[in-house]
């Protein structure tokens, strides 16, 4: 009797551990990985990394610039789902003068990231020394 009460309790124990090492991490969706490209954004010499993903809250363009300790994290753009990432290089972008742009144009540091609707309109962000810029280059 007193051998089944000690592993009665035993199985006790162990039930009662595993339920509360139980844990939850919200819904459990993982993040999509879209795409990414790697350039130097801010013209420092040191690679960058644009990366286009798909979260809970939307598709989202997550830009990486390199810095000697690591990486600086920005949100560049949230929200424009069905739009395709791709990074270029060139000097001047032209603002759209459709929906309400001023057809601008600007100078970039040599680089910048563009996101595209396929047959509709696009982006483009580029870095103008103290954050991302956006642009719109047709709608």
């Amino acid at each position: 009797m007193k051998k089944y009460l000690i592993h009665l309790f035993s199985v006790f124990i162990l039930i009662y551990l595993s339920v509360n090492a139980y844990s939850i991490t919200g819904d459990g969706n993982p993040l999509k990985y879209i795409s990414s490209c790697e350039l130097d954004f801010n013209n420092d010499n040191e690679p960058d990394l644009a990366l286009l993903v798909e979260t809970l809250m939307g598709r989202q363009l997550i830009v990486l610039l390199k810095t000697a300790k690591g990486y600086n994290t920005f949100v560049v753009s949230r929200g424009k789902p069905d739009m395709h990432l791709s990074c270029h290089f060139g000097k001047i972008i032209k603002e759209t003068t459709a929906g309400g742009g001023k057809g601008r144009t600007y100078k970039t540091p040599g680089t910048y990231i563009k996101l595209t609707r396929p047959e509709a309109s696009s982006v483009v962000y580029f870095w103008d020394g103290k954050g991302f810029k956006e642009v719109w280059t047709s709608d």
